[in-house]
């Protein structure tokens, strides 16, 4: 999906983590993703114990968090409030009392919970729960003095062409969804 038509403003939204033990390994395996599948230098990288910006290594797109934000809020408020008024009508066309007598009153108030639902589905795509595992795993692995292999990938076809080769050299990954 185009970035501008996603509700998220990430354009690497894919991200693998995987833990090694030596900053060599981490390397090794760095440079063989680059070599070996459709990933580049800049989706690729090694975040150390010692690195002072490991935040920026595993969620680097600062900017596309606020879009995913702006994005999420105004595209679910709308198709929200859309929705609940697609129920009034249907509710109407069928002839509920209750929606039939106080047209105003229930189209607004479906209206108003559609946008409210759309408005909460938006928070939750935000916050991205999704990230959690991934960050948990990986902020872990480097107090625990081990180096970490942070991938983002642009597509599903990324994520499964580094999941092979990590797979291979069994190496235990956590992603995103």
């Amino acid at each position: 999906m185009k970035p501008s038509m996603s509700l998220t403003g990430e354009h690497e939204g894919h991200k693998v983590a995987a833990v090694f033990e030596t900053e060599s390994d981490a390397n090794g395996t760095a440079k063989a993703l680059c070599d070996e599948t459709s990933l580049t230098n800049d989706q690729v990288s090694v975040l150390s114990p010692a690195d002072r910006h490991q935040g920026k290594g595993l969620e680097p797109e600062d900017q596309g968090i606020w879009q995913t934000l702006v994005r999420s809020h105004v595209g679910l408020s709308v198709g929200g409030a859309v929705s609940g008024f697609i129920v009034y009508v249907i509710l109407n066309a069928l002839g509920i009392g209750f929606i039939s007598q106080n047209t105003v009153v229930s189209a607004s108030a479906l209206t108003a919970l559609g946008l409210m639902l759309g408005l909460l589905l938006a928070g939750g795509i935000t916050i991205r729960p999704d990230h959690t595992p991934y960050l948990m795993k990986a902020q872990s692995a480097l107090r625990k003095g081990h180096y970490v292999l942070a991938i983002h990938a642009e597509s599903t076809q990324q994520i499964q062409e580094a999941k092979s080769l990590l797979s291979a050299r069994n190496v235990k990954t956590v992603q995103t969804l």
